[in-house]
């Protein structure tokens, strides 16, 4: 909540050149406050003391639309921080807003949100702007903007928390769903409930996913969902996207109809054996086998295993390995795994002695590569690594997360994970990396650099 500190001792108007048009220049008279909590003007041996500081402030009276006109422009986050604290020292309002600063703090004067303090240099110039401090008007806009917030918060509580006892009180679970799958969703919801920016979209995919599990809706494609919840089908387009960062298992998704059945992709020295039949996969590429099979039990006949996100990328690193002197069995998962896919690799993962975990380089990577770790038993998390393909030097970049963006926080907070290192590397590159650029080479330097 903005806290009203007391209005500046303003002299007469002066004429400062560099004064924008539009406004005007009121010298900041330096005053000390008395025992009798008024005011007076600071002097020395009897004279006033010379005015280094000019605020300014509009000419005419602000049209009370304009500040909406203004935020209408900006971007996500921007209302807030406008609107969030008095005064803000310009060093931070140049950090927020860059090249535009002088510009927009000019619009908000004349919009009479805040009043601009700048140096007034010997010459009678005005000089480098110091801060900003809201104005009565700007006060009275950020209390309102504070109140609609409270509601929005209670209102996105409730629909967490009504989502969180929709999935607790299934009476029946969704063919292909295991409670670990929900438990998943149930620490995503409560994630969003303690989140001190609200990410609006995700919360409403969550609560849409969750309603639609209690209600036992199936959408026909991720569109079909986007339509049924937000009247527009292409809103949501990267609805699976959002699910996987957020940390809910593929099965979810799938179960409201966003993807096809879970398929685990197998290529290399891997035998399938589903019920009493085998099948070695060796020369075949990637292998597409249903997770849920009955009976499926799978053997290794390798010293490595590779745990690859997306099948693209699994295709890649198979034909850059096939023909190596020892080729590694490769798995797919697509996105966050299963509770089957899981148990799939925890087993492989026992034959192994070497394990390479390479999700893309993003938060949905980090929270893949901890969920992979922790369904495997300790002495086969003793042999793994999980693999950051954004450290090769030919990965390409990717658009950079914009600053106010959930993901910086929820990043820093997987700095505690067991991906703690590739969470560090997405933060220190500030942008997503992609692994289908770069996994055949991530993955080469990990099979070349092991001693074993």
């Amino acid at each position: 909540m903005v806290t009203a500190a007391p209005d500046p001792h303003h002299g007469p108007v002066v004429h400062l050149s560099g004064t924008p048009a539009g406004l005007h220049a009121r010298f900041v008279q330096r005053t000390r406050r008395q025992d009798d909590g008024t005011y007076r003007t600071v002097r020395v041996k009897g004279k006033r003391l010379r005015d280094t500081h000019a605020d300014l402030l509009p000419a005419t009276a602000p049209d009370p639309a304009a500040l909406d006109l203004i935020l209408s422009t900006r971007r996500q986050g921007d209302r807030r921080f406008i609107l969030g604290a008095t005064p803000r020292s310009w060093s931070t309002v140049k950090a927020r807003f860059g090249e535009d600063a002088w510009e927009l703090a000019i619009e908000l004067v004349l919009a009479g949100t805040v009043t601009l303090r700048c140096e007034v240099t010997d010459d009678m110039a005005l000089g480098a702007p110091t801060q900003w401090h809201l104005t009565s008007a700007g006060r009275g806009h950020a209390r309102v903007d504070q109140e609609a917030r409270d509601v929005q918060t209670q209102r996105r509580t409730r629909a967490l928390q009504r989502a969180r006892d929709a999935i607790a009180n299934l009476q029946v679970l969704p063919e292909g769903i295991v409670e670990d799958d929900l438990r998943q969703l149930d620490e995503a919801l409560a994630r969003e409930l303690e989140r001190p920016a609200p990410a609006n979209k995700r919360i409403a995919l969550l609560t849409a996913l969750a309603s639609d599990l209690h209600q036992g809706t199936r959408h026909t494609s991720t569109r079909a969902f986007s339509l049924a919840h937000t009247r527009n089908s292409k809103t949501w387009d990267d609805a699976i996207r959002a699910l996987r960062e957020s940390g809910v298992p593929t099965t979810l998704a799938e179960a409201i109809g966003l993807r096809g059945h879970s398929r685990i992709g197998l290529g290399g020295p891997i035998t399938a054996m589903p019920g009493d039949h085998r099948r070695p996969l060796d020369d075949l590429g990637i292998v597409l086998i249903p997770a849920a099979t009955r009976g499926l039990n799978l053997q290794l006949h390798s010293h490595t295993l590779i745990v690859v996100e997306n099948l693209q990328a699994a295709d890649a690193a198979y034909e850059e390995l096939r023909t190596s002197r020892r080729t590694p069995g490769i798995v797919y998962h697509a996105g966050m795994p299963s509770h089957d896919i899981r148990h799939h690799i925890a087993n492989l993962a026992e034959q192994a002695a070497t394990i390479i975990i390479a999700p893309d380089a993003d938060l949905g990577g980090v929270r893949i590569a901890t969920a992979i770790w922790n369904s495997l038993t300790p002495h086969a998390r003793q042999r793994s690594t999980i693999c950051d393909v954004g450290l090769t030097p030919t990965h390409p970049p990717q658009a950079p997360w914009p600053p106010d963006s959930p993901v910086w926080r929820d990043l820093r907070a997987m700095l505690a994970s067991p991906a703690a290192a590739l969470a560090d590397g997405c933060l220190r590159r500030g942008y997503p990396v992609e692994q289908e650029g770069c996994i055949a080479e991530a993955v080469v330097a990990l099979v070349e650099s092991d001693p074993s």
